[in-house]
């Protein structure tokens, strides 16, 4: 999701680019008191910060309602008064041109890359115009390739590590989204496939469990189209995916492409295998797969499987406990009905009817009222009881001869 589209987004961008605007008219009003060349014309510098002022103020007032079109026209606004400096700053030009690496750093960072590089093409349109308007200016073209070169690596390293702490906070609160918006555990192994492939852009991504024999695993959810799963049905797959059940440790899955067709910069990685882990024993693996294989594994892409596959074993180990509670539960039911109706029975072959139906009574009381609270408590919880989840495991030996 793009920055910006809320109104606290927006006015984090507003502050950010008047703290800019500020520092920039600081900085060029104060190259004017101190000791500079003769050839700078002093209003052409001038007039640029005298506008630059008239903007933070204007930014700081109306924070939060600038749209970010808005932003992107004041942000090249600047570009101009940058160019205007290096214009007539004269022998000291190089030294207003620096704030042009601001333009990239905020662009980089707020806006989408199509609307970052624009920015980054205007300034550098504009800087070359100046250095060709400066008939004294040596080399202009070192000035200018250097100047922008230094401008675009800044912008480039700052729009890459955005975009994977962006991409990391997503996933963060995809994950925290799935932890306390699942009210059947059973959902979430669909919704951690779901969140995985959206984070990882994959074509496919499924979860496995074992086996209750433990004689292989099983596909428990799924996302992503069928076909596309099929590659999971190479050799090099399914050794990877037994690998990453067997070591515990994360398997990098290969394509089986092989032959004359093959060019040497095709890619061979096909997936990843990634375990889920309890207590450091695997209890099922987390894969995902692309159809056309790439030539490597991004980094974000691991740490998306790991932090993935984290929270499907807490919700596989919330499962196991909530199964466990309930069968105590039922548990307890059953007992207490059981043991009502046997001392109603004895009181009824003891002839003592009135005292049998007060038991039955007494005994049906109780079921009713360790029901609703077992209701309560998973209304609580924010769930609800399916069908069977109050069965015992076992049933009661009360009534059969060959248990009594």
């Amino acid at each position: 999701m793009p920055y910006g589209t809320t109104p606290t987004e927006r006015t984090v961008m507003a502050h950010a680019l008047a703290f800019l605007y500020g520092a920039g008219a600081l900085l060029a009003s104060t190259t004017l008191l101190l000791p500079h060349s003769a050839s700078t014309e002093e209003l052409g510098v001038a007039i640029p910060c005298v506008l630059a002022l008239g903007v933070v103020v204007a930014l700081v007032v109306g924070a939060g309602r600038f749209g970010v079109g808005v932003l992107q026209t004041i942000l090249g606004l600047g570009t101009v008064l940058i160019s205007q400096c290096v214009l007539f700053g004269g022998d000291g030009a190089a030294a207003y041109a620096l704030m042009y690496v601001w333009i990239a750093l905020y662009a980089s960072y707020f806006f989408r890359i199509g609307a970052a590089v624009a920015q980054l093409a205007f300034a550098a349109a504009l800087y070359a115009a100046v250095l060709a308007l400066q008939d004294d200016t040596p080399v202009a073209a070192t000035y200018w390739l250097m100047g922008m070169g230094t401008v675009g690596v800044g912008g480039v390293m700052i729009a890459r590590l955005t975009r994977a702490i962006r991409a990391q906070a997503a996933d963060l609160a995809a994950v925290a989204q799935m932890a306390s918006g699942l009210s059947d555990v059973s959902e979430f192994g669909r919704s951690t496939c779901e969140g995985l492939q959206q984070s990882a852009r994959a074509d496919v991504v499924i979860m496995l469990e074992p086996l209750d024999d433990g004689a292989g695993m099983q596909v428990t959810a799924m996302a992503g189209a069928p076909e596309a799963g099929l590659v999971f049905n190479g050799e090099p797959a399914r050794e990877a995916l037994q690998a990453a059940y067997r070591t515990g440790r994360p398997q990098t899955i290969l394509t089986t492409a092989t032959g004359r067709g093959r060019h040497r910069f095709d890619g061979t990685v096909q997936g990843l295998a990634q375990p889920i882990l309890r207590d450091g024993r695997a209890v099922g693996v987390l894969a995902l797969a692309w159809t056309a294989p790439r030539r490597g594994l991004a980094e974000r892409v691991g740490t998306a499987a790991l932090l993935f596959a984290a929270e499907a074993s807490v919700a596989i180990d919330r499962a196991e406990r909530l199964s466990k509670d309930r069968e105590r539960a039922a548990l307890e039911i059953n007992d207490n009905i059981v043991q009502g109706l046997v001392v109603a029975k004895y009181l009824a072959t003891a002839g003592n009817v009135d005292k049998a139906v007060e038991a039955i009574d007494e005994t049906l009381g109780r079921a009713r009222r360790l029901i609703t609270d077992q209701l309560e408590a998973v209304g609580h919880g924010g769930g609800q009881i399916a069908p069977g989840d109050l069965a015992r495991s076992e049933a009661s030996s009360v009534g059969d001869p060959a248990r009594a």
